[in-house]
């Protein structure tokens, strides 16, 4: 799933396989929710590979 936050700008990526951490969908810089952008597999931002992937 791609996201950017409000706060910062920052891009990145959530896998659903950490939908139940308190940390999907949270920007890894400044940590506020982040906007949903697209997902994988549906709807792709046309500059997905500007998404930093958060999975560790």
């Amino acid at each position: 799933m791609f996201y950017r936050c409000p706060k910062c700008g920052k891009k990145f990526r959530s896998g659903t396989d950490t939908i139940t951490e308190p940390t999907f969908g949270k920007c890894p810089v400044c940590h506020a929710d982040g906007e949903l952008v697209g997902e994988s597999g549906k709807t792709y931002p046309p500059d997905a590979n500007d998404y930093e992937d958060t999975a560790d």
